[in-house]
């Protein structure tokens, strides 16, 4: 009997090391979420690499290309913005646009359901450059449950309107094959992140514009490469890598910020207690619902350790921080019932 336990725990033990991630619905945005990419433009040297499993992907330092501070992106209710008067932007449920400055940059419009997250319409605000376009057909960004294997097919037209000139400038045809094709650990200038699903986007584009309002031209068309690294439990790509033919490097992005959690939103009946809080060096859990794991994450939502302790009890767990440097982190609980819920923590 000893021996058939053993095995049971190795079968589940090899289970583990050898998990996938998988993309669902729990990445789609909620009004409130944040975060923030910074990035190099024309970066000659950087080598996303061949698909396949548990690789490891070292883009920790980038030596050359001309490095940018990003501006951080906010979700909101798409009713609330500058373009909500469009019957495009009336379907959508979640609008991206800049923090800061909402009277400048994009405005990105998504349907976000159970199923896929689709890009609806864009529009930017400038000074004297302010344009809009719905996609036909939408823009279809993920399908869910998405994991390593899977691909799926996609087109989408756009026609951008001149709102100040009051003419169509510029439209784009695109086939899109989007496929997850490579497994394994990241390593970005901020950090590393373990079990990352790699999802490639390849592009083929054709577009024609008219910046006088007095006919099309047809541009030459281009193939886009896009690479995009996605961790558990972070909604955006940790890391993106782009490459277009005509372009003589690639422009990277890597996430530095983001201030959002996927899992239950609602916590009216989960009771946690995490304390002390402040702490030093250990902390206790305490619920009134029986859970079964205990994740600690960075803020940047790297995965550090299943740091659950055992004591056998169910309810109450307590958790050596003697390990970790100081610093915010995340302390993930996994209830039996399968949902998950999150709270920040600080290490003094």
């Amino acid at each position: 009997m000893k021996k058939i336990t053993l095995v049971i725990i190795s079968l589940f033990t090899l289970q583990a090391l050898f998990s996938q991630t998988v993309l669902t619905s729990d990445l789609n945005f909620k009004i409130g979420d944040t975060y923030r990419y910074d990035g190099y433009l024309d970066v000659p040297n950087i080598d996303p690499g061949p698909g396949g499993a548990n690789f490891t992907w070292d883009f920790g330092n980038i030596s050359a290309g001309t490095y940018y501070e990003g501006n951080s992106a906010i979700c909101v209710d798409p009713s609330t913005t500058a373009f909500a008067d469009s019957a495009a932007v009336t379907n959508a449920n979640i609008c991206i646009r800049n923090l800061d400055n909402p009277n400048f940059g994009p405005y990105q419009y998504y349907d976000c359901n159970n199923t896929s997250q689709n890009l609806l319409a864009m529009g930017f605000l400038g000074t004297n450059n302010n344009s809009f376009t719905p996609y036909s057909d939408n823009a279809t960004a993920l399908e869910f449950p998405f994991t390593y294997g899977d691909s799926f097919d996609d087109t989408w037209e756009l026609l951008m309107y001149y709102i100040d000139k009051g003419y169509y400038f510029w439209r784009d045809s695109s086939i899109v094959t989007v496929e997850a094709d490579a497994y394994g650990t990241i390593t970005t200038p901020a950090g590393e992140f373990q079990n990352v699903l790699r999802v490639k986007r390849t592009r083929i584009d054709y577009s024609w514009y008219d910046y006088t309002g007095e006919g099309w031209v047809p541009d030459e068309p281009f193939t886009e490469i896009q690479h995009e690294w996605y961790a558990p439990n972070i909604k955006v790509p940790v890391m993106i890598i782009l490459e277009i033919d005509w372009l003589p490097g690639y422009n990277v992005r890597y996430l530095v910020d983001h201030n959002y959690s996927t899992g239950i939103e609602d916590r009216a009946n989960y009771h946690l207690e995490i304390f002390p809080n402040p702490a030093t060096e250990r902390v206790t859990i305490k619920t009134d619902k029986l859970f079964n794991s205990v994740c600690i994450y960075s803020i940047t939502g790297q995965q550090l350790d299943v740091a659950i302790s055992q004591t056998g009890q169910l309810h109450q767990q307590t958790i050596d921080l003697n390990m970790y440097p100081k610093g915010v982190y995340l302390i993930e609980v996994g209830f039996e019932d399968g949902n998950v819920v999150k709270e920040k923590i600080i290490k003094q």
